[in-house]
This record gives structure tokens, sequence and C-alpha cells, in this order.
């Protein structure tokens, strides 16, 4: 034993000692997010009250989502090409990371990330916590017979709150995230990228030792292309909880979720980005990475763009798709089980 006082690693510190990103850093975000000048000269960005309103607050909050999503990646690059595959969820750290090294991150990052930037405009931002569907899964067999099945709390999300009603807010879902604020409420329906949908339901899930008395969960789905009807069914996505999560809660999922062997991000090499059409101010589709191939969806039509033959092939891919610039310490750092020829 040592006589070394325990101390907490992370918590949520005094209110008057909470990080915000001040003017500067915010100016910076926005360029580097490629924030319209409109939304620039927005009535919020003088009066942090209003962000509270959905009369200014909402515009600005659905711009914010989709220049996010379209110029930061979800990627999990860090725990891969890296000498130390440590994540970090620490707010200077994060502005630093996604702003000055134009890099992207999972979830935890970015809605960590995103929810300060939104909390240094004036919104009110809780974080929450969700389960991801093993609908998701990378496995075939997994997504065949596990569907209907929940993994363990590793999904971060937020909500904001607009005059008395709360909107979930997720930019760190990748292609499968809604990429847009809605609102908090039962049997929601609205169109994401079209002609894909979303909804959100509250009920109970399949797992749970209550059986017809299981508590009830916000469940976010998507539907690929509605047209197709009964062949084309709701995909539960992710559940989650009004329930405030704090920092060592995501501390802990995220040491998890990066550490695991059996983790999705820890096995596998991943990175998208999403892809906005400027002039109707609107995500139309998105553009993944995984592992070496790179594939384009648009609407509803989906195409293998790249296969990375080499290294050199997929860094470039990196570079030229996503503005991932990696260093030679963390082209170097890649498992050999993981590099391409």
């Amino acid at each position: 034993m040592t006589d070394t006082t325990p101390t907490a690693l992370t918590q949520l510190p005094e209110a008057s000692t909470r990080r915000r990103y001040n003017t500067t850093e915010l100016q910076d975000y926005f360029t580097r997010i490629n924030l319209s000048h409109k939304y620039l000269d927005s009535p919020v960005l003088k009066d942090a009250a209003l962000a509270r309103t959905k009369e200014h607050g909402l515009p600005l909050l659905e711009a914010l989502c989709r220049h996010h999503t379209t110029a930061i990646p979800f990627e999990n690059l860090i725990l891969h090409y890296s000498a130390n595959k440590k994540v970090t969820l620490d707010l200077s750290d994060l502005y630093t990371w996604f702003v000055k090294k134009r890099r992207g991150g999972r979830c935890m990052e970015n809605n960590s990330f995103f929810g300060t930037v939104l909390r240094s405009i004036g919104y009110r931002v809780r974080n929450c916590g969700g389960r991801v569907s093993r609908a998701m899964s990378a496995f075939p067999e997994v997504r065949e017979k596990q569907a209907h099945t929940y993994d363990g709390w590793n999904h971060m999300l937020n909500l904001v709150r607009l005059e008395g009603e709360w909107y979930v807010v997720d930019v760190g879902m990748g292609a499968m995230g809604p990429n847009l604020p809605y609102p908090l409420r039962d049997n929601y329906e609205t169109v994401s990228i079209a002609p894909r949908k979303i909804r959100i339901q509250q009920r109970a899930i399949g797992e749970s030792y209550a059986e017809e008395d299981a508590p009830k969960m916000w469940c976010y789905d998507v539907c690929y292309d509605p047209s197709k009807g009964a062949d084309n069914k709701w995909i539960p996505t992710y559940c989650f909880t009004e329930t405030e999560f704090l920092p060592q809660d995501y501390e802990m999922m995220s040491w998890f979720t990066s550490t695991h062997g059996n983790s999705f991000f820890t096995r596998y090499m991943t990175a998208t980005r999403m892809i906005m059409d400027p002039e109707q101010e609107k995500i139309i589709g998105s553009v993944t990475l995984f592992e070496a191939t790179i594939r384009e969806s648009i609407g509803s039509e989906r195409k293998v763009i790249k296969e990375c033959k080499t290294e050199d092939e997929r860094i470039e891919s990196l570079k030229v798709i996503y503005g991932i610039e990696l260093t030679d310490e963390e082209k170097n750092g890649v498992p050999s089980a993981l590099r391409l020829a």
C-alpha cells in the first residue's frame, strides 16, 4: 500500500470554474466548421439569453449541427494511428484537438466538446447517456439474432432546452445519427437525410428483469426508405435516458470503449463525415471509411468510391476526404494487424 491520498480523477467543477470557450475560441470554431456568414450575425451571438428561444436559438442550433457534422469527422483514429492510443475528455484538450489540430472523435469527444460550445454561447444543455442497439453491430450474425437488444452505456448525447421543451442534439453518432436537433416528444417523426426518416418513442426495451413492469426508455429509430413500406422497417439505433450523466460517468464509458478488446472502436478503424448541400442548407449524405473501404451515401444510394490497397492510399484518403493529416509518429503507431500492405 501507499500513503497517497485518493483523489477524484474526474468531476464536475464548481460553477464559477467550469470551462467555457471565450469569444475568440468560438470564432475560431465557427471558422473551423465553415459556419455560414448569416449565422455569424445571429442575434444569439450578441445576446446569450436569446439562445433559449425557439425563434433565434433553434435556427442557430440547427446550423451548428449541420456544419459541425460536415466539417468535423466522427472517427476513432487515435486508437489506431497513435503512439499512446489514449482518448481525452478534457475540455481544453478537446478544443485543441478539434479546432487547432482539425481532428474528429467519437460520441463522447464530439458531444462533450459540442455541448460546451453550446453552453459557451448561452444554451441550456444537459449531458445524457445511451445504449447503442445491436442492430448497429458490425457483425451480421449479431444484427440478425440480437437486433432487439442493446449494449451497455456506451453513447453520449445532449439535450438542449428551448422555451420549456427539450431538444435532442447528437453530433456523435456518425452516419446513423439524427444530425439535426429534434424535440423530445413521444412518437415524434421527421425526415433526416431524405428519404430517411427518424423517430423517437418512449417504450420499454426487450431486456429487463421487470418484464411487464419494465421501465421505459427514449428509443431513437431509423427507417431507411419509407417508400418501401412494410419491406423497410424501423431499425432501433440507440436508447437513452433523461438522467444527467457527469464527467466521471463518461470517463468510465470512454475507458471501456477505447480499451476493451471486444469494443468496436478498438477492433476497427472508421471515419465518417456528413455531406451538405450548401444551397439548400441540409445534409444529403455521408462518406464513411471502414477499415480500407470508403463508401459514399447520397439519399438512398450507396456506393464504394475507393478501396485502399496500401497504407499510403488510406493515409492520403484521410487527408483528402476528411481533412485529417497524420504526423509521422501517428502513422508509425498503427498496429501491424491493421496496417495495409
